[in-house]
């Protein structure tokens, strides 16, 4: 009878502690400023683009090529611009690839919609011998 009641008491020790490490993971810690939406912590959601660049993005065609002038990637330079979508932070982004004048190779990057217009930030998620293109 006592060894039921100590296995019972060692059991419900275990349940214990079990839901109070779990409950931890559960919480989110809280986030302080104008970040919410987004899954970069800091101010800085990412470079921004210029108003006439951020329309530009926004009303893009899926596929559509952008020739730009001038842009944050220099002179004369070429943005294949991807279908929007929406992601896990809830906002629009696209991926886009940013061709320099005379490089054979491009650059990617993803475009994300945010408070002051779009920023964008380099596609970790492309893939090191150009497989991933534009989706």
């Amino acid at each position: 009878m006592s060894y039921i009641r100590s296995l019972a008491r060692h059991q419900l020790s275990w349940a214990s502690a079990l839901a109070l490490l779990l409950s931890g993971c559960v919480v989110p810690p809280p986030q302080a400023g104008g970040s919410a939406g987004s899954v970069i912590v800091g101010g800085q959601q990412g470079y921004p683009l210029d108003a006439e660049l951020s329309d530009a993005v926004a009303q893009a065609s899926a596929g559509e090529t952008l020739n730009l002038v001038s842009s944050p990637w220099g002179p004369n330079v070429r943005l294949l611009v991807g279908a929007p979508y929406h992601a896990g932070s809830g906002r629009t982004c696209r991926h886009a690839d940013v061709w320099r004048q005379g490089s054979p190779t491009s650059q990617a990057i993803v475009a994300c919609e945010a408070s002051t217009g779009w920023v964008y930030r380099r596609r970790v998620t492309a893939l090191m011998n150009g497989a991933e293109g534009i989706r």
